[in-house]
């Protein structure tokens, strides 16, 4: 009878851990990932279009990069982070992640962005679940900007910081 019940038991034991959901053993975490797009306007340049790549490789996601099984961006943000030049520079430019347009932005004067401290932020969730489908399916996105600058009398420089808060769940086996 003893080795009835020890028999019934392993085998229960076997029967519950090859049971297990691998949910079990996902773990989720949040972390943010930056970028920054270098923009150089010359005088009397009509169009710009700056882009980098933002990598969802980082210390908290790098050793479950082949593991993720879910990416959701809480916020997602540009801001300007340096300028030089005309002071009077403006641009008319659209944020964007790959081929997904994430934000219009209407003609405003970089410097005084820049001064304000100014952050655009996208809060189109359908647009944000799209780019977070691109970070999970190819650890990274293309980000920019494209649309049109007035620069008469000198060129600018400025760079734009682009930060995404990230939640995400990944398996580590």
């Amino acid at each position: 009878m003893k080795t009835t019940a020890k028999i019934l038991s392993a085998l229960l034991i076997c029967f519950v851990f090859t049971s297990c959901d691998d949910d079990l053993l996902d773990v989720d975490f949040d972390t943010n990932v930056k970028a920054t797009i270098v923009a150089n306007v010359d005088q009397d340049q009509e169009t710009v279009n700056e882009y980098v790549v933002l990598s969802i490789d980082n210390n908290d996601t790098h050793d479950y990069l082949d593991n993720i099984k879910g990416v959701k961006i809480t916020k997602l943000t540009y801001r300007i982070i340096s300028f030089t030049g005309n002071e009077e520079g403006t641009v008319d430019v659209d944020f964007y992640a790959d081929n997904i347009t994430l934000k219009d932005v209407a003609s405003f004067t970089v410097k005084d962005a820049y001064d304000a401290g100014t952050i655009f932020e996208v809060t189109d969730v359908s647009k944000l679940n799209a780019m977070a489908d691109l970070l999970k399916s190819n650890k990274s996105a293309t980000v920019g900007i494209t649309g049109n600058t007035v620069s008469n009398e000198i060129g600018m420089n400025f760079n734009i910081e682009v930060t995404a808060e990230l939640e995400v769940t990944a398996n580590p086996l």
